[in-house]
């Protein structure tokens, strides 16, 4: 699959669901922004109060209080710690129901259903596993950040090349439920077969494709700020959706997976394909078992005299041939020529008894003297 065909599946998976879309991004951002406001509030108000403590403490007045300002501090960050935790970890989820909610679309033919959105609640497990490991990695390149020259270089092409092998992890998380795991090592499958080099340029073009469109929008802030900041903000709500698209479509091609470039008239999805031709068999196998049906074969043709006699109208048409009579009798008719079937239900019945003898014939009357 080229770049070119990404972008115009993706285009077409966003625009016949924007609105969907659009809405599941703002209320994943709502859900979390409103749960880390609530976070950064608590752990703001703790902080403040040890402040006060450590002043009080150091002044003099009570040696208590310093304590309890350092407890506090220790406390809110513990908080801190573990609302981040939820509020990275509740993301992610809602991001796997963004991608549970297209891919659906994409493979069933239909538009995206809403509640696929709160679908990744049921893998809350994998993906708490696969955040711990990408905190886990991002503390190992801070301090690799450290190292002059050396940490600069490897730590950026150590995460293009991470970002790109796990590429499919979230959406493998989503979509099969696969341990995280077993997401990684499928990913790095998925993304070796149809080349790493590849898959990291259709990456690149997205963003350098997003780049350019922030870049005319601040240009057009110099004649409006205004009006180029709102531009802004409906690019960033609508860029999110389009980017889980984006790798949707990826994913469905590394995975074998046909995504249509056009959805058909009056409805989403992949065009019907065409029903096979008159005469091809099987049409298909029932459900339950059974012989697959086999389409009647049409009547065999007239012999050409026979035809030639009905073209030209003449009065003594010649009769066809007694086989092709048969022929014509058994395609019109399928059962015909076969025995009658016996009535079921005959068995059954009681045959009647037989007739009773006739009654002998009464003796004559004696003469009488």
């Amino acid at each position: 699959m080229s770049i070119g065909d990404v972008f115009t599946r993706a285009w077409e998976l966003w625009r016949r669901d924007i609105g969907w879309l659009i809405l599941a991004g703002l209320v994943v951002g709502l859900i979390v922004g409103v749960i880390a406001l609530i976070v950064f509030a608590i752990v703001a108000g703790m902080l403040a109060v040890s402040v006060g403590g450590i002043a009080l403490g150091t002044s003099g007045d009570s040696t208590s209080i310093t304590g309890l300002g350092i407890g506090t501090i220790v406390v809110a960050f513990i908080l801190g710690v573990a609302g981040y935790l939820i509020v990275s970890v509740l993301a992610m989820v809602f991001y796997g129901g963004m991608f549970e909610m297209v891919l659906g679309a994409a493979r069933e033919n239909r538009g995206v259903n809403f509640a696929d959105l709160f679908g990744g609640f049921r893998k809350f497990g994998s993906f708490i596993v696969f955040w711990l490991v990408i905190a886990g990695i991002s503390i190992v390149c801070a301090l690799v950040l450290i190292i002059p020259i050396i940490g600069w270089i490897a730590v950026p092409v150590f995460g293009a090349w991470l970002g790109t092998t796990w590429l499919y992890v979230l959406p493998l998380i989503a979509d099969r439920g696969l341990t995280f795991g077993e997401a990684a090592r499928t990913s790095s499958q998925m993304v070796k077969g149809v080349g790493w080099w590849k898959t990291f340029g259709t990456i690149i073009v997205l963003g350098a494709a997003f780049f350019v469109v922030l870049l005319v929008l601040s240009l057009l802030g110099r004649a409006s700020s205004a009006f180029s900041s709102i531009l802004t903000l409906l690019f960033q709500i609508a860029a999110g959706p389009f980017a889980i698209c984006y790798v949707s479509t990826m994913y469905l091609g590394a995975a074998g997976e046909a995504v249509p470039a056009t959805a058909p008239a009056g409805g989403y999805g992949m065009p019907v394909p065409p029903p096979p031709a008159y005469g091809v068999a099987p049409y298909g196998t029932p459900p339950a078992g059974g012989q697959a049906y086999q389409p009647v074969a049409p009547p065999p043709v007239a012999p050409p005299a026979y035809q030639d006699a009905m073209t030209a109208g003449t009065a003594a048409i010649p009769p066809p041939p007694a086989a092709d009579v048969d022929a014509w009798k058994a395609a019109a008719d399928p059962l015909a020529g076969q025995p009658p079937a016996a009535d079921p239900l005959a068995a059954t019945m009681l045959e009647p008894p037989p007739p009773a003898p006739p009654a002998p014939p009464a003796a004559p009357d004696e003469p009488t003297t």
